[in-house]
């Protein structure tokens, strides 16, 4: 087994935050962020046959930026086949670090998955910093002084649903005007209530909004 795996070392730099990606569901955007990483950072791509190429741009990032980097090929033929290697390896990783009384790491898996929102919560109970995340660049250049931020991770909304829900907040003054706009950018009801009642706190608090929806 690699390296990566065995020894929670970059060469002599123990590793401080392990990215587990999810390539087949994130595709290249989940790596974006890949020039900010460190030494002390840890890199693993999950790839299949259904995805299997980047480009070139993407392979010099790789090979240039300071994080230790791995690629790691999935077999097909079985539903969800890289989830469990991803989520087996992942405790695998855990454990090491526990063992080499090593607890100060933080865990990325890169998806936009909810299945992988079980995991979190397993590890939680465990004292295990895990986080699920679109792209290693929401990590590494975090949106400062953007209190959505942590929301839109959580929700895991893609590039253009987040774009729109943002629209809607910059431009709807009250709760029921954002709650209509939702019903008709979203479609979908579960989803328009899910990212309804995650924003709904924060756009509450927001006493500056002014204006009408476009």
């Amino acid at each position: 087994m690699s390296n990566l795996f065995s020894g929670i070392k970059n060469g002599k730099k123990l590793i401080k935050r392990f990215f587990l990606v999810d390539f087949e569901n994130v595709q290249s955007h989940g790596l974006a962020g890949l020039s900010e990483l460190k030494d002390t950072d840890a890199v693993t791509v999950y790839f299949s046959k259904n995805a299997d190429s980047i480009s070139f741009e993407l392979h010099m990032a790789l090979n240039e930026c300071s994080a230790k980097t791995e690629f790691i090929k999935v077999g097909t033929g079985v539903k969800n086949a890289l989830d469990f290697q991803l989520s087996s390896q992942l405790g695998y990783i855990i454990n090491q670090n526990i063992v080499s009384g090593n607890r100060s790491v933080k865990y990325y898996i890169i998806s936009m998955d909810n299945g992988f929102t079980c995991l979190r919560d397993f590890w939680e109970k465990f004292g295990a910093d895990v986080s699920i995340v679109r792209s290693i660049a929401n990590v590494v250049e975090p949106r400062d002084g953007d209190p959505y931020a942590e929301v839109f991770n959580e929700l895991m909304l893609s590039e253009t649903d987040e774009a729109a829900v943002t629209q809607a907040i910059e431009s709807c003054p009250t709760t029921a005007d954002l709650h209509n706009r939702l019903q008709s950018i979203l479609k979908d009801p579960k989803k328009v209530t899910e990212v309804y009642h995650a924003i709904k706190p924060i756009f509450g608090k927001d006493s500056e909004k002014a204006g009408e929806c476009a």
